[in-house]
């Protein structure tokens, strides 16, 4: 599905690759929505197996798929497919007449949003990612954990070292978006915090309290849009939250932002176990100059963060938790890499 702007501003318009999760398909509206923003912008199906030539390996996105075809090989993932698709994708939009081939991004929901980060770490020509939903860490804690274990240790291994997106980001050098809820089922808070902190461009974070996993509910979201304006120069940063730290009996974050801050919260929970059990708080911050500032609740907490929002959105810190967020191993080898590279640009 291809939609384009009604009117371009300037020699060429920009362009987005996008691409829906489990049980999606090419979705007209969302590529419409981008459309009238002043965006080309191309919605993948990669719902269906694809043809590759030569070769007898299309993968589906179902588990079987995604999971058990990596014991025939790497290639044979529907995740390595699709990432080789969303390449083609990518060199295929920046041929269009009227489209800037150095205004390039993509924007993924759920495993759409997975694939767009593996993409990132792939292919150096997006000028951004915006990732709804996903994370890395997918053995230790996530929808697929119990999966993984009961795959052969080998084959496990090998989906692991080939695909999980704590073994990519690190090459994400482009600016990437991050935005979840609070109590994801699929990829839990804390494994997408981890993976986010990961990523060696510029990262922006957006936890949203009580976000759906859904497509309706991340197509709803503003702020991809404000993001993508902003990583192309055509509008505003959403405002930049620093780390959260405990300071006096306060949580503080500095906060840079080139339009006015207009409300602050900070969001906190004191339960533990599993994150989608988690009830959160949220009580109103105060914004003082370049910090964003709360009272540490007096009956504690076991993870919070920081929101600060302006006219074109709302940014959060990172989770503030009692141990530090684990970090990946960034190994030499990286298949997907390989697809990308093997392109002709």
């Amino acid at each position: 599905m291809l939609a384009r702007p009604a009117v371009s501003d300037g020699p060429g318009s920009s362009a987005v690759v996008l691409l829906h999760g489990g049980g999606g398909r090419a979705e007209p509206r969302w590529a419409r929505s981008w459309a009238a923003r002043g965006h080309t912008a191309l919605a993948l199906d990669l719902g269906a197996p694809r043809a590759v030539a030569g070769e007898a390996r299309p993968a589906r996105l179902d588990h079987a798929g995604i999971f058990d075809a990596v014991a025939q090989g790497t290639g044979h993932s529907w995740l390595h497919q699709a990432v080789e698709a969303c390449v083609d994708a990518v060199t295929f939009v920046r041929s269009l007449p009227g489209v800037d081939p150095r205004a390039v991004g993509v924007c993924g929901v759920s495993w759409g949003g997975y694939v767009a980060l593996l993409l990132a770490s792939a292919d150096p020509r997006l000028r951004y990612a915006v990732d709804v939903y996903a994370a890395g860490f997918l053995a230790r804690d996530s929808a697929w954990s119990a999966l993984l274990r009961d795959l052969p240790a080998a084959t496990a291994r090998r989906w692991t070292a080939a695909f999980d997106l704590a073994r990519h980001v690190h090459r994400v050098t482009a600016p990437t978006l991050w935005l979840t809820g609070t109590g994801d089922p699929c990829f839990p808070l804390d494994a997408f915090d981890a993976t986010a902190g990961l990523a060696r461009g510029p990262v922006t974070r957006r936890i949203v309290p009580g976000l759906e996993h859904d497509h309706e509910a991340a197509w709803r979201l503003t702020e991809p849009y404000a993001f993508a304006a902003a990583a192309l120069g055509g509008g505003p940063a959403l405002p930049a939250l620093r780390a959260a730290r405990v300071v006096g009996g306060h949580l503080r974050a500095e906060v840079e932002s080139a339009t006015p801050v207009l409300h602050a919260a900070l969001h906190h929970t004191r339960d533990t176990g599993p994150w989608t059990t988690r009830r959160w708080r949220s009580t109103v911050a105060v914004i003082d100059g370049a910090t964003v500032r709360a009272d540490v609740p007096a009956d504690g907490f076991s993870a919070a963060f920081l929101s600060a929002r302006t006219a074109t959105g709302t940014s959060t810190t990172g989770l503030l938790t009692g141990r530090a967020a684990e970090t990946g191993r960034r190994p030499k080898g990286d298949p997907l890499w390989c697809v990308a590279r093997n392109r002709t640009w």
